[in-house]
């Protein structure tokens, strides 16, 4: 594997760093942890999050990691959801990688990233609780977000990314 692969909390600018580079690729969680049907196909990825109604899809964990190898060999980035599963998947078979997570005194300016980009109420209240549920307990790998900070910000500012 030869691509950087960082797990990052929500709403710290995966997508957005995504959609502004090429080599790099935000592998959103969401279409492999759930069974996307034909009606919520139609809706915003943003705003299926939180949807109680969405039915769980047997293969998660290992759908995910799967193709984060994959992809780990096409793009220089790999950006990958917060999930403890994952991450005891990439500690398991000793993949490396970092976590980008947001400082303590950032949650309220998360929750309003969360807002505007259309998430609804549903994920907005479970947002604290997900901060603190998620909280990386090991501190090689991780690296702090701060306030007002972005991800791509945060890559530059630690010598991971270029642009």
């Amino acid at each position: 594997m030869s691509g950087l692969l960082i797990a990052g909390f929500g709403a710290i600018g995966k997508t957005t760093m995504s959609k502004k580079y090429n080599n790099i690729i935000d592998l959103e969680s969401s279409s492999f942890k759930y069974i996307i049907d034909e009606e919520l196909i139609k809706i915003n990825p943003e705003e299926r999050k939180g949807l109680k109604s969405r039915k769980l899809n047997k293969e998660f964990p290992n759908n995910y990691y799967n193709q984060i190898i994959k992809e780990l060999e096409i793009y220089d980035i790999v950006l990958i959801s917060m999930h403890k599963e994952i991450i005891d998947l990439l500690e398991k078979n000793n993949i490396s990688y970092y976590v980008i997570y947001p400082e303590e005194n950032m949650i309220e300016e998360i929750i309003e990233r969360c807002k505007k980009r259309g998430n609804k109420y549903d994920f907005l209240i479970g947002v604290k609780d997900a901060y603190y549920r998620l909280y990386p307990n090991k501190n090689n790998n991780v690296i702090w977000m701060k306030k007002g900070e972005y991800l791509e910000d945060v890559l530059i500012r630690n010598n991971l990314f270029k642009t």
